[in-house]
């Protein structure tokens, strides 16, 4: 046995007889909870997304006086709205993490899912709920776990502690602005002093326990600037359990964090039409209509609107607003004209405004 853990145990047997104390001192603790999201490069635009850096920092403070603190049970954020999480297809599934993984063991767990790594982060936690006892050596680590069936990004993310020499695994699905993360008792019913958690998160060197990882998917957080403000709202819930088997063995209570109001500027950007592609006959009766599927998209940065689509040889297709992105497809039906057997150039135009793009596409005149 280690004399760090031979440690903590005589120091939990020294804790026990003044939690009874502090008991009555517990629920009076104030959360909060900040983002601070920033475009990778640039500026952020009022319409189209960009990579982003998040940063997310919660803490848990005791009361005035207070001896012990009521873990962290469950904390739910509402991030600022235009954010979102973008998951690629480097997943971490179950069959590679899992709550029977050996949590123990980071340099396992991390190796299983390197290139899955979307964010890391660091702890502090309080042994045995005890204010003066904190300990800031976990780490943290969130994996792209894939998207739920309705397309909702889903994080792993994976705590460990030398201290304690335990590790955890907790879940977490972005619906809409909200990540709800349920959080398992720690080790030693220790209590959450704060963490941070960053994406795509920078480079988490630990080589006491084996591992160096950092986010791998700079495009992981995605954001907008419409309103001029990023708002952020969390609700904690914060209670005792039995370490042994998690169920509750005191009240849970519920905590709301102040609302977290930062500025940010978005520019307007600018619509590009782009990528228009024709698809339609390649022969077509003299004097007779052709129908051609025009799709139209649009690379810029500023929402296209009422897009119109027009060819050389007459007919029109209303595509209406496209966004930053997006593409749409019109229908045009073109009459076709001219010598039997010759090719005839279409010219398929988009336009918004000044903004134009064009394709052309070769019939013959069957």
């Amino acid at each position: 046995m280690s004399f760090h853990r031979k440690f903590l145990i005589a120091l939990i047997s020294l804790l026990i007889p003044f939690s009874a104390v502090g008991a009555a001192q517990a629920a009076n603790e104030t959360v909060s909870a900040e983002t601070i999201l920033k475009p990778r490069s640039g500026s952020f635009y009022k319409e189209k997304a960009v990579s982003s850096d998040l940063e997310l920092d919660v803490v848990v403070t005791p009361g005035s006086g207070q001896v012990l603190v009521d873990p962290l049970k469950n904390v739910k954020v509402t991030f600022p709205a235009g954010m979102t999480f973008s998951a690629n297809n480097k997943v971490c599934t179950d069959s590679q993490l899992n709550s029977q993984s050996p949590l123990g063991s980071p340099k396992t767990i991390i190796d299983a899912c390197q290139s899955s790594v979307v964010g890391t982060g660091t702890a502090t936690i309080l042994l045995f709920r005890q204010v003066a006892h904190p300990l800031d050596d976990p780490i943290l680590v969130a994996f792209n776990a894939g998207k739920t069936a309705n397309g909702q990004a889903k994080l792993k993310i994976y705590g460990f502690s030398k201290g304690t020499g335990v590790g955890i695994l907790m879940t977490g699905v972005l619906k809409g602005r909200v990540l709800d993360i349920a959080i398992p008792v720690l080790s030693y019913d220790s209590a959450v002093a704060n963490f941070n958690l960053a994406f795509p998160g920078p480079k988490l060197d630990r080589p006491d326990i084996g591992i160096s990882t950092q986010g791998h998917n700079p495009n992981y957080v995605q954001a907008i600037c419409a309103t001029g403000s990023q708002v952020t709202e969390a609700t904690f819930q914060l209670g005792t359990r039995d370490p042994s088997t998690g169920e509750d063995t005191g009240p849970t209570s519920t905590k709301v964090a102040p609302t977290s109001t930062k500025p940010c500027n978005g520019i307007a950007g600018k619509a590009k039409l782009g990528g228009v592609k024709v698809k339609g006959p390649n022969a077509v009766k003299n004097g007779r209509k052709g129908a051609f599927k025009v799709t139209v998209k649009n690379n810029g940065t500023a929402t296209a609107k009422k897009v119109v689509v027009t060819t050389n040889r007459g007919g029109k297709g209303k595509a209406g607003n496209i966004a930053p992105g997006k593409s749409k497809t019109v229908t045009v039906k073109v009459k076709i004209k001219g010598k039997k057997g010759k090719k005839v150039a279409v010219k398929f135009t988009a336009k918004a405004g000044k903004v134009k793009a064009s394709a052309a596409k070769k019939v013959r005149v069957k």
